[in-house]
């Protein structure tokens, strides 16, 4: 009997192109972060400095500031090139109620099952979380920045303090997704080829019984 793998659908060459960009961006927010947070922790008594980018805290904030424009800009221009492709509608937005708990038990069963253009409602609502997220890390990283100018943003999240510890929070969930993601990567090389613009050729295996 023989079984032919298809290769890995390549996606489209913007998608590959902002989602290294935000790679960069969000690691560099993540490591200068965590020196940023050095300079007045409040949970955790420090960031490994190993980790931490910028040596200091003014040189933290040039790289996270630096960093934090790329990323908002890109984002923009992500998510207008999701709404005019139609992705973000079928990729995050197309969860029906009435499937929902089918898709759950079929992502339990099989929760390395991730092919680009078909992703089930556990995936599309996670890549979801993600956005909000993000949105929230901008929204409270202004309300950190200028929280004389934007203070409705500073008050809405609580005040500065609190807006500090919800952007830590909301960094740090990104950081689980991240590290999630490359497991995700490692365990399915065939994700990470299609995003480095590397289609796998079609493997052919063939089992004979005995």
């Amino acid at each position: 009997m023989s079984n032919t793998l298809a290769s890995t659908t390549l996606p489209p060459l913007w998608v590959r192109i902002v989602h290294w960009i935000n790679v960069f961006a969000f690691v560099t927010m993540l490591l200068s972060g965590w020196q940023i947070y050095n300079a007045d922790p409040f949970w955790i008594s420090s960031m490994p400095k190993m980790l931490a980018l910028g040596g200091s805290l003014p040189g933290a904030l040039q790289w996270h500031f630096a960093a934090m424009w790329i990323l908002v800009g890109n984002g923009a221009i992500a998510i207008a090139l999701l709404i005019v492709s139609g992705r973000l509608r079928t990729l995050y937005l197309s969860i029906r109620l009435r499937t929902l708990r089918a898709e759950i038990r079929q992502f339990i069963e099989a929760p390395l099952k991730h092919e680009h253009g078909q992703r089930n409602a556990v995936q599309k609502m996670t890549y979801l979380a993600v956005l909000l997220l993000l949105s929230m890390e901008v929204l409270s990283g202004l309300g950190m920045w200028k929280p004389v100018q934007f203070q409705v943003l500073t008050n809405f999240f609580g005040g500065y303090e609190s807006t500090r510890r919800v952007h830590f929070v909301g960094m740090s969930s990104l950081g689980l997704f991240m590290l999630g993601h490359i497991v995700l990567a490692i365990l399915s090389p065939q994700l990470l080829l299609a995003m480095l613009g590397i289609k796998p050729h079609a493997q052919t295996t063939t089992e004979k019984s005995k």
